[in-house]
């Protein structure tokens, strides 16, 4: 019975939040390749409406990976906000972020990608929340 009633209260939110992620929009900002094209880099917002704040997300993933779903790739770079982000790498295994979120509202950075180095450097101004 306490089963049941679990599943007749959850199921419906777990309905509603996959059409939610369904349904969001992601918008791309700047992508680059590695300078031996194996990788890619990319920076991103993913908007699923009401339920997200703005976010810039910096994913990388191989090439050979044709989607650009958070599942098939490696978060480098988390900030809150709208900061502007430029990225460059330094080499095959090196990836640059440049961005201009103040310390703060950074919310996590990767070490590496795989075998790839990530490298961040903050740029004033910073973005104003």
């Amino acid at each position: 019975m306490v089963l049941i009633v679990g599943l007749i209260l959850i199921t419906p939110g777990l309905f509603l939040g996959a059409l939610l992620i369904a349904n969001a929009e992601t918008t791309v900002y700047e992508r680059t390749k590695s300078p031996d094209g194996g990788r890619e880099a990319r920076v991103q917002f993913t908007d699923a409406g009401a339920i997200s704040r703005f976010e810039r997300f910096v994913f990388v993933k191989s090439n050979w990976v044709p989607s650009d779903s958070a599942w098939f790739s490696c978060r480098a770079f988390w900030a809150h906000g709208e900061p502007e982000i430029d990225l460059e790498w330094r080499d095959n295994s090196t990836l640059l972020i440049k961005h201009h979120a103040e310390p703060r509202n950074i919310a996590d950075v990767a070490p590496t990608c795989g075998s790839v180095k990530i490298v961040t450097m903050a740029v004033e101004p910073f973005e104003d929340l």
